[in-house]
């Protein structure tokens, strides 16, 4: 490829005459079906499940609940793997959730003959719940820790991060100086994707199959094998053309639940696809930023100092966590120059909200 010559894209014919082919075009009529029962709170815990007649459902093939799955604690979030500890993403899901922490949350599954069978055993599931105040924005994620969203950060405080550059407070003691302080809140967006998450899972030569539409597919791979207590090398994520993503499938999403499902009715294949209202309750979203920033400035308006203090409302899993609003501090830097000091202080803060 060469500067000022018109390239044609590898993919281009297949996508514009239709013929590539995406997750959902491999699926067909042999694969059992697998749906997934959301919490209906926000905080608290499922107590217990009454599974009784969702299991007599006619082509319900098997019912599982939170208290079934492994308790290996795995990460989502689309990073390279570190050998170091300190440099990993966080390991705060499980492949369904007895602590719940999202309203959404995964707390159960159903595979099924068909999509009827599982729709109509997951609203057959009678749930006991003991339920906590919720936490939906930053403050409240600050204020209520008498149940913290995960034991190990009790503050609700995920990770907190600052840097100084000169010092601001004395440089804010210059006389004739100005001051504006002012906050600033971005929103929670969700991608809106054209293709929901879907992917479908089988057992092949004693190794699991993963077809996802993922824009991660070697870190899926690991992921789901951290999540199912596997080596590596028994797992095998396959990618087709991907109907969008945007950053939401830069995150495992439900790939290690599908794969466990498999492995739970016999290697057979299940396909699990989710429907546009989970998408937006139960998988990654980009942040909502609390940007406080405060400017020492000249009567001329020369920049002497600047604080940014800045607070992520991470929802009830870490996904990628710090690193959001860590960069966002990081660009506050590069904004302006400052004459004598910039100052910011980012804290990403659990809440009980999608991330």
């Amino acid at each position: 490829m060469s500067v000022g010559n018109s390239e044609k894209r590898v993919d281009a014919y297949e996508k514009v005459t239709g013929r590539a082919k995406y997750t959902g075009d491999f699926v067909h009529g042999q694969m059992l079906v697998a749906k997934i029962l959301h919490s209906t709170i926000a905080n608290g815990i499922v107590k217990s499940m009454d599974i009784t007649e969702a299991e007599k459902i006619p082509g319900v093939v098997k019912v599982f609940t939170c208290f079934d799955v492994p308790q290996n604690q795995y990460p989502t979030a689309g990073h390279p793997w570190s050998t170091e500890p300190a440099h990993q993403d966080i390991s705060d899901r499980l492949l369904l959730n007895k602590r719940v922490r999202i309203f959404g949350d995964d707390i159960g599954a159903v595979v099924a003959e068909d999509e009827v069978a599982a729709t109509r055993a997951i609203r057959a599931i009678k749930v006991e719940y003991e339920e906590y105040t919720p936490c939906v924005t930053i403050e409240e994620g600050l204020k209520n820790t008498e149940h913290p969203i995960h034991d190990e950060h009790p503050t609700n405080v995920l990770k907190h991060h600052g840097f100084e550059l000169g010092n601001y407070e004395d440089a804010i003691q210059e006389k004739k100086l100005l001051f504006l302080e002012k906050t600033y809140k971005t929103q929670s967006v969700q991608h809106c994707h054209i293709e929901p998450a879907i992917s479908y899972a089988y057992m092949e030569g004693g190794r699991i199959v993963v077809v996802s539409s993922t824009q991660i597919p070697h870190i899926a791979r690991r992921v789901v094998a951290q999540a199912l207590g596997l080596p590596w090398g028994m797992v095998r994520i396959i990618k087709p053309y991907i109907g969008g993503g945007f950053g939401n499938k830069q995150d495992v999403l439900y790939e290690p639940l599908n794969a466990w499902l498999s492995t739970q009715v016999g290697g057979r294949c299940v396909r699990l696809e989710i429907s546009r209202e989970e998408t937006f309750a139960s998988t990654r979203c980009r942040h909502a930023i609390n940007f406080t920033m405060t400017t020492a400035f000249r009567p001329d308006g020369r920049l002497v100092a600047r604080k940014l203090v800045a607070y992520s409302n991470q929802g009830g899993y870490a996904s990628h966590g710090h690193a959001i609003v860590a960069n966002a501090a990081n660009e506050f830097k590069q904004l302006y120059q400052d004459e004598k000091a910039t100052k910011a202080d980012a804290y990403t803060v659990y809440s009980d909200i999608a991330s």
